[in-house]
């Protein structure tokens, strides 16, 4: 008989712990009691959470408590970062054998390749939709395209993985470590793109070269006890098929984590609970600002100002405090850069890099919690690269490049189904109309006869049936419609493959015209067309180098 729950047993969901937060599990019984319960009283699922074995129930069947594990939730729960090796689980076939998603379809020109050696942090690589939108060169990717579960760049993109793990065993506080930089095959150094310095112990130094050496001392962030789970990557080797990205993850055990003397060690949890709480205050004026912006109660440039004063103060905690509860609160900053970026301020680096930041530390809560919002930050990848590309194909119209123009527009159509960041009233499908259009008439000059001009105006006619339905769901046009979408139905309507010679080119050079008017409409800014863009609030290398390097 068909259960009326959601889940069979058997079935990988993501429980809801409440200050624990989301934790994975996997349903063993339905309308699950127990002895001291009321009658009628039952619980829809009992769970055995992965991490610990516990057995948990979940009180009702409602995604806000229990949701259905994702392949990026299974991958998170079982393995360190997305270049590591993915381990064996009762899920394995059906997490390893489904085709990585591709962010788009076909992909413009050439695809990964690094021209001069890197670019700058920040670069606006992933805004072309090339290489699934990660940046085309390996040398400049980020954390968060290195190690988060949804970026996952060298997976997307098809490069080897080249595994080095490195056992130490036990060391003590005061004991020298040491591992020299022979790789096997050999690597061209590049470890410090983006290594988790912050696992590391005090008195331990990372170099470029892969070598690790140091004296351990005394870490008041952590245990008497406590393992050390370092990984660093190097993708200088990414283009030799024997090598790709070498992954180096280094191990080993501290023990005798005890307090020097006359180190104070309630001093410093004085000091770090003014931190947290000094963090706390921040956080909600953040969320109150954002619920007064919902409400209607404040406006966009207000609510980016006000929130903007918060996230550098956040910020400056954060580089004040580095090591803070386990990296929560650079996971906070970069989450909250995500409602400002809603608003069109140019922060996705911003949150991509406090995120990925987050993920350096190792601790499976805040990895949780910066994937979280990777994953919203991934898709908005997507809609950043859909309105570059949109606006690359409305420069490539006003050069004449009817053709090229439609390609461009058709992949930053399939990035988001014809949605963009801010583009919103199937803007990109006029666009493309408008191309084809003017294509297919100019074939047709030609040549009467050509079918294939026939096919790229009723493509045209296609496109601009889609744009229209979108506009006229967005109800901000009036009976009219959408003005360039209106123009172009005109255009088509009063088109006429049997005109004369001179009248079809007249026809034409009047399309031409009012195509490039409106290209010109929207790279300016004007309505119904987004703003432009606005440029970054703070450089993004001088960001970069903001963050913190090794434990002190």
């Amino acid at each position: 008989m068909k259960s009326d729950f959601r889940f069979d047993v058997g079935t990988a969901v993501m429980c809801n712990l409440g200050p624990g937060g989301w934790k994975l599990g996997r349903v063993i019984a339905l309308r699950y009691r127990e002895d001291h319960w009321p009658a009628g009283k039952e619980a829809p699922y009992q769970v055995a959470l992965e991490a610990d074995h516990a057995l948990i129930y979940v009180p009702v069947d409602d995604a806000r408590y229990c949701r259905e594990a994702t392949r990026e939730d299974l991958r998170i729960a079982r393995r360190m970062d997305a270049l590591a090796e993915l381990p064996p689980g009762p899920d394995e076939t059906e997490v390893r054998s489904e085709p990585e998603p591709n962010g788009g379809v076909a992909t413009i020109g050439a695809q990964l390749g690094c021209v001069d050696g890197t670019t700058q942090p920040g670069s606006a690589g992933y805004r072309d939709g090339r290489c699934h939108c990660c940046h085309c060169c390996p040398r400049s990717w980020s954390c968060v395209e290195l190690y988060s579960e949804h970026y996952r760049c060298a997976a997307r993109n098809e490069l080897k993985v080249t595994r080095r793990a490195v056992d130490l065993g036990i060391v003590r506080v005061g004991d020298s470590v040491h591992h020299p930089a022979n790789m096997d095959p050999p690597s061209g150094g590049g470890f410090m793109q983006c290594p988790t310095l912050v696992r590391l112990p005090p008195g331990v130094r990372f170099s470029d070269d892969g070598a690790f050496a140091g004296e351990v001392r005394f870490d008041p962030h952590r245990d008497a006890a406590y393992r050390v789970e370092f990984v660093a990557v190097s993708t200088a080797d990414w283009n030799d098929a024997a090598v790709g990205i070498v992954r180096l993850e280094i191990t080993f055990v501290v023990e005798g984590n005890e307090p020097p003397d006359g180190f104070d060690v309630d001093a410093f949890m004085r000091e770090q609970q003014r931190a947290r709480d000094a963090a706390s205050r921040m956080l909600h004026d953040l969320v109150d600002v954002w619920e007064q912006w919902e409400r209607g109660e404040l406006g966009n440039r207000d609510t980016c100002d006000r929130m903007g004063a918060s996230l550098r103060q956040l910020r400056e905690l954060c580089e004040q405090h580095p090591r803070l509860d386990g990296g929560r609160w650079w996971a906070q900053l970069g989450g909250f850069h995500m409602n400002v970026h809603k608003l069109l301020e140019n922060t996705l680096f911003e949150c991509e890099l406090y995120l990925g930041h987050a993920l350096t530390f190792g601790n499976p809560d805040v990895r949780r919690m910066a994937e979280q919002n990777l994953e919203g930050c991934y898709q908005k990848r997507l809609l950043e690269a859909a309105r570059f590309m949109w606006i690359d194909g409305l420069k490539q119209m006003m050069a004449g490049e009817w053709a090229a123009a439609a390609e461009t527009l058709r992949l930053a159509a399939a990035k988001k189904d014809g949605w963009g960041w801010a583009v919103n009233y199937g803007d990109i499908w006029i666009s493309e109309a408008a191309a084809r259009l003017v294509h297919g008439a100019v074939l047709a000059t030609r040549n009467r006869a050509d079918n294939n001009a026939a096919q790229w105006i009723a493509e045209a006619a296609w496109l601009l049936e889609r744009a229209e339905e979108r506009a006229e769901e967005s109800g901000v046009f009036g009976p009219e419609g959408h003005p360039w979408a209106s123009e172009i139905d005109a255009a088509i309507a009063s088109y006429s493959p049997g005109d004369s010679r001179a009248d079809a080119t007249e026809w034409l050079e009047a399309l031409k015209q009012r195509t490039t008017y409106w290209c010109a409409q929207v790279l300016g800014g004007a309505p119904p067309f987004p703003p432009q863009p606005r440029p970054r609030l703070e450089d993004a290398a001088a960001l970069v180098q903001r963050l913190p390097g090794h434990n002190d």
